[in-house]
């Protein structure tokens, strides 16, 4: 019944150490993802001929449907469908697939290196909250920051991921006791 109790205090524990954070790492990479973002985005408006709002749905409807010609959907509402369609756009122009990379480098930045730096403490450290209860499955969960679905699938995610170091004479060890 009460298993997981024991769990609490070193999970309190755990909290209020934190995770240390190479800073100047994630510093580099923030910058290194703003300059992948910006050759990016000359990629794109010198495919498409022109600049536009790479945040707008509407725009980017506009350049891959009405200016190139490209087929896709619209959705319930009448507009340009601008998402999982991409992918399949790629495969007939260098647009989409351009586009693609652009938003996975924006979100990399935005999600990770940008949100995390302002939560480091004075220690290097950031702290999230680890919960046993939030998924039915057993394993932990973290907010505040989520510390857990960081990609582990792209080069700039495993970066990411580096930048969570240990202190000198320890490791970080992941584990998944289910397996």
């Amino acid at each position: 019944e009460h298993y997981d109790r024991p769990l609490a205090a070193t999970l309190f524990e755990m909290e209020k150490n934190g995770v240390r954070i190479d800073v100047g790492g994630l510093k580099g990479l923030s910058g290194e993802l703003e300059i992948r973002q910006r050759a990016l985005e000359k990629e794109i408006f010198e495919l498409a001929g022109e600049e536009f709002n790479l945040g707008s749905p509407k725009q980017i409807g506009e350049i891959l449907y009405n200016k190139l010609g490209l087929k896709g959907k619209k959705n319930a509402s009448g507009a340009f469908q601008t998402g999982a369609v991409l992918e399949q756009m790629a495969e007939n122009h260098p647009l989409p697939a351009k586009i693609l990379e652009w938003r996975a480098a924006a979100k990399l930045k935005s999600t990770y290196t940008d949100a995390l730096l302002p939560l480091i403490d004075k220690n290097e450290r950031v702290h999230t909250t680890y919960s046993q209860t939030t998924v039915n499955t057993g394993r932990l969960s973290s907010v505040n920051p989520n510390l857990q679905n960081i990609p582990i699938r792209s080069e700039e995610g495993l970066k990411i991921r580096r930048c969570f170091v240990a202190r000198p004479g320890y490791k970080l060890v992941s584990a998944d006791y289910s397996q």
